[in-house]
């Protein structure tokens, strides 16, 4: 397509990029030699996803996928025999040529705009009565194109050259393939990035709403260097290969700052790394964000009220728990109370909140910490798990001595947290007189607003439903409207979006009092719980398939059928 604007003017006219951010790229750009695209991509004002969709847009051309290109593999070689051309031509001006069967056209993928040169050469070998056709291609895509081609052995880039391995993961298209790669993960709003190595190739992989997609696969070669790229943001040490390191750095990706978490974990084909992001700017919950019906939220907002006693968030990992005390913190701070939490690690930063980071290298445990804060005159203090009876022990003391104490436990039930703690070595006697509120949470996916449609569902799935809903659904959901997933561009064709918690919650009573001192079981708990109509897991989570939120699959794949 012939336009009047350059690349550029177009994007700011479509506010794709602030005039700002484009005026102080043109300036880096005189001094880097660096085509602009790819500076945008690397100063993060825009992801490599977005910047090939306008590239699509502005030239008229197709962004060509993965899939496409996979099918285009066993073509390729023919094609290139036919015009005369080699592989490694093809390669280094980062073009792909295929032809199908039975067809006179051509297709020519490229990384950015063909030059006049390469355009040449081109027409001069293009054989006669040909057509070509033009689009474009990830640079990730197109690296994987080759390895995947090329199928060559392993070759790990460096072994033990140390100083070489740091100036490859300082070379520009390192650096740009790491930035790419968090951009992706934020636009495709991942909480975590996995770099895994393979025999040939090493893949990337998002976890979007505690489900693993696959990004993309990168050549064996450049493994080394973006391992060694990731080190040198957090402040690893890149020498180290054979024990397992963690750091964390800051990044800012598409105008978000975020903190990033970096694990990383020798294995048998080489060092495997997860970045966890954690936006810097989160905005406080309400407890209907976090997915809370109005007599949960009733319930929870006075356990955050009360003066003294422990209230414990149980559930296994990444099933929300931090985020469901934070919010409780942000309603409890009233400037009135001195709170302190005691995190491992500190996942956000809390306004007027005095957080505490410990270190179990340096034997900072959570116990250490927990007895020099009782000396800061706290009035609700945060304990981001209890791990062993000496941390419980002091979690009782505190709540006894007329602190609020917030705390998580790793147990399958909300039943399940008394038994823990009781086995952990605390006297029943004291837990009865501490405890005052226990809750239990999951984390389901929800339902595309943009594609999600009406459900069309089984008796059997019917039953399911009204046995779940029919004690609550007057009160709380007057009508049904379930849905089922579709699938769109909004939702990656996955027909969910984003995530909501279903909770059980359940205060001390009198009788769970008793049967805490008399050491009754977890069953006998859950049974007197049952009897006092306490919604559980389940029926919290049919609540809101009932509601249109979720579906029947998602909460019996969590919480049980």
């Amino acid at each position: 397509m012939t336009t009047a604007l350059t690349f550029d003017q177009y994007l700011a006219n479509n506010g794709v990029v602030p005039a700002d951010t484009l005026s102080n790229a043109r300036l880096l750009q005189r001094e880097q030699f660096t085509p602009l695209p790819a500076l945008l991509v690397r100063m993060g004002a825009l992801s490599e996803e977005v910047l090939y969709q306008q590239m699509s847009l502005y030239g008229s051309m197709p962004l060509l996928t993965d899939d496409e290109l996979h099918a285009a593999q066993a073509a390729f070689n023919p094609t290139l025999t036919q015009w005369g051309l080699l592989p490694i031509w093809c390669q280094s001006n980062g073009l792909i040529l295929w032809q199908t069967e039975g067809d006179n056209v051509t297709y020519c993928a490229s990384k950015e705009a063909v030059s006049a040169n390469v355009q040449e050469v081109l027409r001069l070998k293009m054989p006669a009565g040909s057509q070509l056709a033009h689009g474009l291609v990830r640079p990730s895509s197109f690296d994987a194109f080759y390895a995947a081609l090329e199928r060559r052995e392993p070759k790990m880039a460096m072994t033990g050259d140390v100083m070489h391995l740091r100036e490859l993961a300082e070379e520009g298209p390192i650096i740009e393939l790491v930035n790419t790669m968090l951009s992706q993960a934020v636009t495709r709003r991942a909480s975590d990035i996995h770099v895994e190595p393979g025999e040939y190739e090493f893949a990337v992989r998002l976890r979007v709403d505690g489900v693993m997609q696959e990004l993309s696969h990168m050549p064996l070669d450049k493994f080394d260097a973006t391992v060694c790229r990731i080190k040198i943001l957090s402040q690893l040490d890149i020498a180290e290969r054979r024990l397992p390191q963690d750091g964390r750095m800051t990044a800012r990706v598409n105008s978000e700052v975020f903190d990033v978490r970096v694990s990383v974990l020798p294995g048998a084909m080489g060092e495997s790394v997860v970045m966890r992001l954690l936006r810097q700017d989160r905005k406080p919950y309400h407890l209907a964000d976090l997915g809370m019906m109005p007599d949960h939220a009733e319930l929870f907002n006075r356990w955050i009220k009360m003066p003294n006693g422990i209230v414990l968030v149980t559930g296994p990992t990444g099933s929300g728990k931090t985020t469901t005390l934070y919010t409780a913190l942000d309603i409890g701070n009233d400037g009135l109370n001195k709170i302190i939490t005691v995190e491992d690690p500190v996942e956000y930063r809390l306004k007027d909140i005095t957080q505490i980071q410990v270190n179990a290298d340096i034997g900072f445990t959570f116990a250490a910490a927990l007895r020099s804060i009782l000396r800061h005159d706290p009035d609700v203090i945060l304990i981001g798990e209890i791990r062993d009876q000496e941390t419980a022990a002091i979690a009782v003391q505190s709540a006894l001595t007329g602190h609020l104490v917030f705390s998580t436990l790793h147990t399958n039930s909300a039943a399940g947290a008394v038994t823990r703690l009781v086995d952990m070595g605390i006297e029943p006697f004291l837990l009865g007189s501490s405890l005052k509120g226990v809750m239990a949470q999951r984390l389901v996916r929800c339902l595309c607003e943009h594609c999600a449609e009406p459900a069309v569902i089984t008796q059997e799935t019917q039953q399911l439903l009204l046995n779940g809903v029919k004690k609550w659904s007057d009160e709380l959901v007057p009508e049904p409207r379930l849905r089922r997933p579709v699938g769109c561009r909004n939702c990656n064709q996955t027909g969910f979006s984003g995530r909501v918690a279903i909770y059980e919650l359940f205060e001390v009573d009198a009788t769970l009092q008793h049967q805490i001192l008399t050491h009754a079981s977890e069953a006998e708990m859950l049974k007197h719980l049952r009897n006092n109509n306490i919604r559980s897991l389940r029926d919290d989570g049919m609540l809101k398939v009932w509601q249109g939120i979720t579906t029947v699959e998602e909460v019996l794949s969590l919480a049980g059928s």
